[in-house]
C-alpha cells in the first residue's frame, strides 16, 4: 500500500497542486470580466485606466477651493483679531490718558500728593 501511496497518489497530489496554483491565484485577486477584458490590448488598458481617473480632476479642483477657503477664512479671523487688540490697545490707552487728564486737573500725583504745574519753569522757595 505504501508503495502504491508514493508512486501513484503522491504523483498526483504534487500535478494537481501545481495545475491549479495559478488558478488560486487567479481566484485571490477577484478577477471579474471587467477587469480580465481591461488586460487584453494596450487601447483597453488605457480606456480603464481613464474609466478609473474619471472626474478626479473636478474632486481635485473642488479639494482646492475647499482649501482657498479655508485659508481665506483664517486670514479674515486673524485680521479681526489683530484689529481687535488693536482696538483694545487704543481703547485702554484713551482710559488711561482720561485718568491722567483727571489728576492733573485735580493736581493730584499718582502717590495723592498735590502739586502744581509750572509749565517747564521751576520755582524755588526763598530762604
Amino acid at each position: 500500500v505504501r508503495k502504491i501511496f508514493v508512486r501513484f497518489i503522491l504523483p498526483i497530489l504534487i500535478f494537481c497542486t501545481i495545475c491549479l496554483n495559478p488558478f488560486s491565484n487567479l481566484f485571490a485577486q477577484k478577477l471579474t470580466p471587467e477587469l480580465i477584458a481591461c488586460y487584453q490590448s494596450a487601447q483597453a488598458r488605457y480606456e480603464c485606466f481613464m474609466k478609473q481617473r474619471e472626474g478626479e480632476l473636478e474632486r481635485a479642483k473642488a479639494i482646492d477651493a475647499l482649501r482657498r477657503s479655508i485659508l481665506e477664512a483664517k486670514e479674515e479671523l486673524r485680521f479681526e483679531l489683530v484689529n481687535r487688540e488693536k482696538k483694545q490697545r487704543v481703547k485702554e490707552r484713551k482710559e488711561m490718558m482720561k485718568q491722567v487728564e483727571i489728576s492733573r486737573s485735580r493736581n493730584i500725583s499718582h502717590k495723592g500728593e498735590k502739586y502744581s504745574i509750572n509749565y517747564g519753569y521751576a520755582i524755588e522757595a526763598s530762604p
